[in-house]
Formats: structure tokens, C-alpha cells, sequence
């Protein structure tokens, strides 16, 4: 194309549809700062061609980018963040993806000082003050200024106790109930409530596009080293908008077709539907109800959990997996099981720092027994999680359709199963002069058939099971709860109670 073709077309329409064919054909990642224009582009992609329209359309570019200007940094949304973007648009109850903590203070709490450590918190991350829109350049994420986080006070000191539990109540479900806007930030939300003189409720919510569990003990530990110091605190945070740029030029086409190709190779001749017992018909459509049940793996099996891994030079995760397929195999009689299995994806230092959604799901197929005992179970088990991180890079979220492509009989109702050892940093609340209970509140609604999580802590395991409402009902769940914890200490030959 000549340079007079060009002028030409950069001043009509055809030269603007030129411009957004060849960024997507040529995987080119735009991004802002202020109003500098800036972009990743694969070696030799930004030729003449595509430099001249981006100089003749720079305007409309930063018009879109900074959203008329409102953004202080722009670029596309993460991978997982935009599928998770989806997925609140297309939940039955949007609130689903609410994460809200119950942390209960004691002690001489000041609440403008809180109000101003968490307004000081969503400055610092950017994630927290992002708004994600659709545009003609694809999925956005827009970081906008910051303002003051309004943080609601309701004295409940002069209420009877039954009233007072009663507003407590309320409040709580209020929070776990409304949904965010994903275009109209902060993605952070405080109240609090103050039963007593010396004790008060913070009900914090926070929607998970904009944290994981990595991120929350970051945004907890920030907090309470700035409702200490009261002012900025050292060293740079990490940004998602970074992250999300390195992950774009890394999670293109070419990348998708290998794994596609990968997981296809591993996964084709395999029978991937979960077929749990359900308690009643699945419906055509989810409604999205959910409930949730706890449980506990006892410290003593927690501890034979670890030495059986270490034995076996392994992970827990490892042990916990196999444990779940056995339990699977019972219920389903199937020879083998697929589980998604969380995984943190930080894969470079930065990431450590970065307060985002990071986390994603590695597709782990095991067999639920073997004659060789349940020794060999985790050894298959230890070989597919190390397999599956080798190809982690790529969101198995992003291969489902190009796997069905391929003939692999991927389950209409995917994910079905999801599994989450925690290895995050633990989270906690180190406020002076305070103490601080933090209870993980559970909302009403199911991200998939079962969502089942593990958390370490002193006691041993803290189990927490989400699930579809439509399927199961409570006691079905608490069964296999029971029938998995008693099996795992069986196999490990430690005695319960």
C-alpha cells in the first residue's frame, strides 16, 4: 500500500476498520498511561502500515483507551478477568462472585482512621478501582483516580439483643446479596456495625474479579499497616494492567492451538462428565441457587496428610486429589475422574505483588482406584498436577470450545467439579489495640456442581463445599463430607475420634 493509499484511507472509516482488522489479526496489545499511547506487538507487526494508522487515529484510540479521558491507566482485561466479566453477565445471580468477610473487632477501633486506611487501599491497587467495559478494541479494563471510600456506620448499641442480632443479620445479607457493577468501581465495599462500646462487625466485600485468595492477604496485610502508620507504604505494588499485558502477548493464538492440541492428546479418550447421584433432574438452565457446607479434616490426619507427601516426594495437593477421587469413583462408578484444580499463576515475582484475579484451573485426570493401593493413586495424582502446571499458562477456561472442536467430550455442564488447596499467604488483621475474627461469608448461589476448597489452618483442614441447590440437597452433601474425611484417615491409617 502506498503512502497515498494510506492518507487516504485514514481519514474514512475504511482506514479505522483497517486499523482494528490488523491489530487483531497481528495480536498487537494496546495500553495508556495518562495520554500516552503505548503497545506490546509481536517482532515485525508494527510496520509502516500499521504505525501510519495509528498515529492518524491516535485520538479515537485514546477516546476509547482512557474512556474519554475519565482513566488514568488502560489495557486489556486479563484473561480470567474477562471470563469472569462473562460469566457475571450471564449469572442468574450476579452476586455469586461477591467475596464478603465477617471480621469482628474488639477494642477502641476509630472508624475515620479505618475509612481512611481502606480508601488508602484502593489507591494503591489499581484493581480495586477498575471498571471493565466492551469496546471496539476488544475487553478493557480502565483504572480510574481514586476517591474516598464511603464506609456506613450503624450504631446498634441501643438495640434489645434480639434486635440487634436481628440487624446484624440483615446487614450481613444484604452484603452478600447486591451485586456489583463492573463498570462503575470501587469493587471494594465496607460497612460497619457496632454492637457493643468496644465491638464492631466490619462486613468488607470485595468482587473476585478484582481479588483471589493470594490478593486478599495482600489487601489485609496493606490494611492493617496503614490504618497503623496512616500514611503510603513502602515499595512499589504490583499492577494488574501489567500483568495483563504480559499475559496477552503470551496467551495468543498459537499458544491456544498447542495446548488445545496438548489437552486434546491427554484428555480425548476420556469419559469427563462427573455423573454425580443428583438428588433430582438437572434443569435445562441453571437458577443459580447454591448453598454451602463446611468441615473439618482433623489436625491428626492434616499432619499424616503432609508426611504422607513428603514420603512420597510430593505435595498435598497431590494426597488431597487422590483422596477426592476415590470419593468421586465411589459415587459415580466411573474408573476415572476429572477434577479442575486451583492453581495460584504466579509465575514471575511481580506477580506476588499484584492484587488481581491471577488464579486459574488445571484440568487433573486421575483414576479413583488402582489394585496397587492408595499409594499409587497419588503417585497418578502427582504426575498429573506436575503435567498440568508444565501447561498452565494457558486458562483451561479458554480451551473448552476449541476441544469440543476437537472431539473431546467436554461436559455440557463444565466446570462440574473444582478443587482449591490453599497455599496462599494466610490472611489475617493486625489492627492495634484490636483483636480480629474474620469469618468467610457464603452467599446463596453455585459457581458450579460442586466447588470444593481446603484451607490450612491450626486445626488441621478447613473444608468448605459449594453446590447446586437444583441437584443436591444438604444431607447428600454432608454424606459425602463425612464419607471423605473417614476415607482419607483410613488410608492413611490414622484413628478418628
Amino acid at each position: 500500500m502506498s503512502t497515498t493509499d494510506v492518507s487516504t484511507a485514514e481519514e474514512t472509516d475504511e482506514g479505522w476498520a483497517r486499523l482494528l482488522k490488523l491489530l487483531d489479526e497481528r495480536e498487537i496489545v494496546l495500553r495508556t498511561t495518562g495520554e500516552k499511547l503505548g503497545y506490546l506487538a509481536p517482532a515485525g507487526a508494527m510496520d509502516e502500515e500499521v504505525t501510519g494508522l495509528v498515529r492518524a487515529h491516535r485520538d479515537r484510540l485514546l477516546t476509547i483507551l482512557t474512556g474519554d479521558g475519565a482513566a488514568l491507566f488502560a489495557a486489556p482485561a486479563g484473561v480470567t478477568q474477562w471470563r469472569l466479566r462473562k460469566a457475571h453477565r450471564a449469572a442468574a445471580d450476579p452476586a455469586v462472585w461477591n467475596i464478603t468477610h465477617r471480621i469482628t473487632l474488639r477494642g477502641p477501633l476509630e472508624p475515620e482512621r479505618l475509612a481512611a486506611a481502606l480508601t488508602a487501599v484502593t489507591e494503591r491497587h489499581e484493581s480495586l478501582r477498575t471498571r471493565f467495559l466492551e469496546t471496539e478494541l476488544g475487553g478493557l479494563q480502565q483504572v480510574l483516580p481514586n476517591t474516598p471510600l464511603d464506609v456506613p456506620v450503624d450504631d446498634l448499641r441501643g438495640l434489645a439483643p434480639a434486635e440487634r442480632d436481628a440487624a446484624l443479620a440483615a446487614a450481613l445479607e444484604a452484603e452478600v446479596a447486591r451485586p456489583f457493577d463492573l463498570t462503575a468501581p470501587p469493587l471494594l465495599r465496607a460497612r460497619l456495625l457496632r454492637p457493643a462500646a468496644e465491638e464492631w462487625v466490619l462486613l468488607l466485600t470485595i468482587h473476585h474479579i478484582a481479588v483471589d485468595g493470594w490478593s486478599l492477604a495482600t489487601v489485609l496485610a496493606d490494611l492493617s499497616a496503614l490504618y497503623r502508620t496512616g500514611g503510603p507504604l513502602p515499595g512499589e505494588a504490583g499492577r494488574m494492567t501489567d500483568h495483563a499485558c504480559w499475559e496477552r502477548t503470551v496467551v495468543n493464538r498459537a499458544s491456544m492451538a498447542a495446548a488445545a492440541d496438548h489437552w486434546a492428546e491427554v484428555l480425548g479418550g476420556a469419559s469427563l462428565a462427573a455423573d454425580l447421584p443428583t438428588d433430582r433432574p438437572r434443569p435445562e438452565q441453571r437458577s443459580g441457587l447454591g448453598e454451602t457446607a463446611e468441615f473439618r479434616v482433623p489436625a491428626a490426619v492434616a499432619e499424616a496428610v503432609g508426611r504422607y507427601a513428603a514420603a512420597r516426594s510430593t505435595t498435598a495437593s497431590a494426597v488431597v486429589v487422590a483422596a477426592f477421587a476415590r470419593l468421586l469413583g465411589s459415587l459415580s462408578g466411573a474408573s476415572e475422574t476429572l477434577i479442575l484444580l486451583s492453581n495460584a499463576n504466579r509465575r514471575r515475582p511481580a506477580d506476588e505483588r499484584v492484587v488481581g484475579l491471577l488464579t486459574s484451573s488445571m484440568p487433573i485426570l486421575v483414576p479413583t482406584r488402582s489394585e496397587s493401593g492408595f499409594g499409587a493413586l497419588v503417585d497418578h495424582a502427582a504426575e498429573a498436577i506436575a503435567s498440568a502446571l508444565d501447561h498452565s499458562l494457558m486458562p483451561f477456561g479458554l480451551l473448552v470450545e476449541p476441544l469440543r472442536e476437537r472431539g473431546v467430550p467436554m461436559p455440557v455442564g463444565y466446570p462440574q467439579v473444582v478443587l482449591a488447596v490453599q497455599s496462599t499467604p494466610p490472611i489475617g488483621l493486625d489492627l492495634p489495640g484490636l483483636t480480629a475474627e474474620i469469618e468467610d461469608i457464603p452467599g446463596h448461589s453455585a459457581r458450579a456442581d460442586c466447588a470444593f476448597s481446603l484451607t490450612p489452618d491450626a486445626d488441621g483442614y478447613l473444608g468448605q463445599v459449594e453446590y447446586d441447590a437444583d441437584l443436591f440437597d444438604p444431607g447428600t452433601v454432608r454424606g459425602w463430607l463425612d464419607a471423605l474425611v473417614a476415607d482419607l484417615a483410613r488410608q492413611l491409617e490414622v484413628p478418628l475420634g
